[in-house]
């Protein structure tokens, strides 16, 4: 009589402290492709699998282990075969549920742009909050190695409220780990 009363309770435990709601798509990779690499005329995809020594660096550098070993980039070239720049889209799975940005990098390595590509039902207002705020505005020009958190000092809990906040520091997170992956794991144009 104890066992499925005591299923049930850890059950309900789990549920209490994962609670994702269903995903919704801010913006399509695609169009994100597209509007985020306007002289772009030729359009490539490199799938990268991270092998081990890759996946260690990783985890050195951000503390962070990918949940897929396998990863595209998304390359835009010129007419005249120029690398216009590399979209990845970095994502960071919360207990509220995932957040995808789609991270634009020049071909010199730099941030182009950061766009919020998905979030979660829940999570929707607070994402629209952080980002109205200018947060994604202030990763661009960023490379790796640069404090990424500094894109935060412009943004409050006092000013948005706590939970847009948490979102803002999520949005971080994931542009942090896209410069880490794009520099391990990109090699060349």
């Amino acid at each position: 009589m104890r066992t499925p009363l005591v299923l049930a309770l850890g059950a309900a435990a789990l549920v209490a402290v994962r609670h994702p709601t269903p995903t919704v798509v801010l913006q399509r990779q695609t169009e994100v492709i597209r509007n985020s690499l306007p002289d772009a005329r030729q359009f490539f995809v490199r799938d990268v699998t991270i092998g081990k020594a890759d996946l260690a660096t990783i985890r050195r550098e951000v503390d962070f282990s990918p949940e897929d070993p396998d990863l595209k980039f998304y390359l835009g070239k010129d007419g005249g075969g120029t690398l216009a720049g590399v979209v990845l889209f970095p994502q960071v799975n919360t207990l509220h549920g995932p957040i995808e940005v789609g991270l634009t990098m020049n071909a010199d390595g730099a941030i182009a742009s950061a766009v919020v590509t998905k979030a979660t039902v829940e999570t929707k207002p607070w994402v629209e909050q952080a980002v109205a705020s200018g947060l994604l505005k202030r990763f661009a020009g960023m490379r790796y190695g640069d404090e990424v958190a500094d894109a935060l000092k412009g943004v409050s809990a006092d000013a948005i409220g706590k939970m847009p906040y948490y979102e803002a520091e999520v949005i971080t997170t994931a542009v942090h780990h896209g410069l880490v992956l794009y520099h391990v794991l990109y090699k060349g144009g």
